[in-house]
């Protein structure tokens, strides 16, 4: 290797200056052009990883964005609106079922002339006698403590007297312009052609208190 070397050496030295020059700028220009395409390469390397990364913040940056537009989205949304829909819809469901409840005591007897309705059709029959004539407690149509509820007020009544008597009586409470309900009917023989009749009626009113008259 030494000798080697050394020949190259003599070689050189055996050269003239200006071959010599020629010689050394041939070699810094070869190792420019080595140095200078090695940084092109990595800095070829380099600018490839930062449009990537470039593309990669400008990607988050959009997602970004669509994510602070719903989390906006949802700000200005007014959270109490199902709710509130929901609120409005019961409330509508309600109005209709009173309006239906309504409809229903258009036609029936007010419950503070059933007795007095029942009485007066009685004195039209001299054959037909009032046993017994009892209120019941009104109560309500639907269970629980409702806003506007309707009440049943009932009249337990007991006749007694001749089957066509009843049958007359019961065909002239039939005839009446304002009806009521039937809970409970019974007809029971005492004594040929005389029978008990008891009965029970009821009608509907928005008021809870006990049936007067």
């Amino acid at each position: 290797m030494k000798a080697q070397w050394q020949h190259y050496c003599e070689r050189v030295a055996a050269l003239s200056q200006r071959e010599r020059v020629l010689i050394l700028l041939t070699g810094l220009i070869l190792v420019f052009a080595l140095f200078y395409y090695g940084w092109l390469e990595g800095a070829g390397a380099r600018l490839d990883q930062d449009r990537q990364g470039l593309v990669t913040a400008q990607r988050d940056l959009e997602l970004m964005g669509l994510e602070n537009q719903g989390k906006q989205a949802k700000l200005n949304r007014d959270p109490n609106l199902g709710v509130r829909n929901q609120l409005t819809s019961v409330k509508q469901q309600l109005a209709r079922i009173d309006d239906e409840l309504k409809a229903q005591t258009v036609d029936l007897i007010p419950a503070d002339e059933m007795a007095a309705v029942l009485e007066s059709l009685l004195a039209n029959s001299s054959r037909l006698h009032m046993l017994a004539l009892t209120t019941i407690a009104p109560t309500p149509l639907v269970p629980g403590d409702q806003a506007d509820n309707l009440f049943k007020h009932g009249i337990r009544l007991k006749l007694e007297g001749g089957y066509f008597d009843v049958y007359q009586y019961l065909k002239a409470l039939e005839a009446l312009p304002r009806h009521f309900y039937w809970r409970l009917f019974d007809y029971r023989v005492q004594a040929h052609p005389s029978a008990v009749v008891e009965m029970e009626i009821y009608t509907l009113s928005t008021s809870k208190e006990f049936i007067r008259g």
